[in-house]
């Protein structure tokens, strides 16, 4: 992927709420880890690189870290 500028999150939802982002562009400007991660989310889930596995990517990042909190490793 190419290099891109990341923002704080607050920005990134502000981006996606005004329409200006879809999920692809909020996985790309999020971290240069997450950009890693999606990749390897899609190989191992055998899914295409776009708004829709961005989508759910970020969904099962969300569960991620909910999951990290209730067991307290957060």
């Amino acid at each position: 992927m190419e290099r891109n500028t990341y923002y704080p999150e607050e920005i990134l939802i502000e981006k996606m709420e005004s329409g200006e982002y879809g999920w692809l562009d909020y996985v790309n400007h999020h971290s240069a880890e997450w950009q890693e991660e999606y990749l390897c989310y899609c190989r191992e889930n055998g899914l295409l690189v776009g708004d829709a596995s961005a989508e759910s990517f970020v969904h099962f990042k969300d569960r991620e870290l909910e999951a990290a909190l209730e067991s307290g490793d957060a």
